[in-house]
């Protein structure tokens, strides 16, 4: 098979990424904006010795889940990719992608039930990155492309920046009126219900969760599906305290704002200076503040106390060997794994299982509906 080739499949399952997977002559074919149970004719864009990609020319029999997706935008920008399926469906797939890469990835063999907390499908993020387009209106990448695409309106966004986003296209001229953004090709802006904060304007944001306020740079990370992190703090604090606890890749402090009322002692660990600044101030004097990347950290001598609890909540790669080992040497009684990537978890969730640790639990929280991205939560106990 060849660029170019013309071939007809059913696709069986969504794979991590978002794009469809189907089988033919026994390569697996990926096949973006495509849906489980749909059987497709699609040309092939690009070949592998192992695997294909190809691109849809033709429905000829639509999945069950197959929707029509309400956005005129979808297919072009890059933003979403599972719109096409019904929110149910998006779920489930979801959970079988996590499924899937526990078992190939992280060759965990028991049977793990996985729940899902759901969000309001539409409307729900408040935060994005806009691109200043050639002309000057705003917009967001185009799929497959580093080129942007002008976005007049985002079903996704929160009332609050949908209305902003409305408001800088209604009558041209934004940018001129927008001195801040002298220079800037993008730029992120952050919308509670109260206000919309703008990178480059303003220095910070304030959200609140939990009954906290939290203080965070606009153009930092904090989580952009507020309503959901309402339910992920529960869960990462369910049963627990104790003496110690260590919250690594602390961020601002989100968990160790509530993990310092549970424990006597809390580490917050966090290499970018900037946010342990911010962590400071939101979990207070009260915790011990490392301004370390992990990996180093754990080579330092508060490392070497016994946790009862450890929260990590690591990047998209994942915890590094070095955090994997110390780990399994010092054994904290319960490990709490905040993922944004399901194959890396994976990874991790496996070395944590092989080095003694049971997993008890894995919760999707589907931060990001219309796309393929996921959080998870995980709890792992010493068995």
């Amino acid at each position: 098979m060849r660029i170019g080739d013309e071939i007809e499949l059913a696709i069986e399952r969504i794979a991590a990424g978002g794009d469809g997977l189907g089988f033919i002559d026994g390569i697996a074919a990926f096949i973006p904006l495509s849906a489980p149970g749909d059987c497709l004719r699609a040309r092939i864009t690009e070949t592998k010795s192992d695997y294909l990609r190809a691109e849809i020319l033709e429905v000829v029999e639509a999945a069950s889940s197959r929707i029509d997706p309400p956005c005129p935008l979808y297919g072009r920008c890059g933003g979403c990719n599972l719109m096409h399926m019904d929110y149910q469906a998006q779920i489930e797939a979801k959970k079988g992608v996590l499924r899937d890469a526990l078992r190939r990835v992280g060759s965990v063999s028991e049977t793990i039930a996985i729940e899902a907390e759901a969000s309001s499908p539409f409307e729900y993020r408040n935060r994005a990155q806009f691109r200043v387009t050639p002309d000057g209106s705003l917009g967001y990448m185009q799929r497959g492309s580093v080129a942007s695409i002008p976005v007049p309106a985002c079903p996704i966004l929160t009332p609050a920046l949908g209305d902003w986003l409305r408001v800088a296209w209604n009558g041209g001229g934004w940018k001129e009126r927008s001195g801040y953004l002298a220079g800037k090709d993008r730029f992120i802006a952050f919308g509670t219900q109260d206000r919309v904060y703008l990178e480059g304007r303003d220095n910070e944001a304030e959200a609140s969760v939990g009954g906290k306020s939290f203080r965070f740079p606009v153009g930092g990370f904090f989580q952009s599906n507020l309503d959901l992190l309402e339910r992920l703090v529960p869960a990462v604090l369910e049963g627990m305290g104790g003496a110690r606890a260590a919250d690594l890749y602390s961020g601002v402090g989100l968990f160790g704002a509530f993990l310092k009322e549970r424990f006597e002692r809390l580490a917050c660990v966090e290499q970018d200076q900037r946010s342990v600044g911010y962590a400071c101030r939101n979990v207070g004097r009260e915790a011990d503040f490392s301004a370390l990347g992990v990996e180093a950290w754990t080579r330092s001598a508060q490392a070497m106390a016994d946790f009862d609890y450890v929260v990590v909540d690591p990047p998209r790669a994942g915890l590094g060997p070095p955090v994997r080992a110390w780990l399994a040497d010092r054994r904290p009684a319960v490990v709490g794994y905040v993922s944004c990537d399901p194959v890396s978890f994976a990874r991790d969730a496996g070395a944590l299982v092989r080095s003694g640790y049971r997993l008890d639990a894995v919760r999707i929280f589907d931060f990001y509906p219309q796309t393929s991205h996921m959080e998870s939560y995980a709890r792992f106990q010493i068995d």
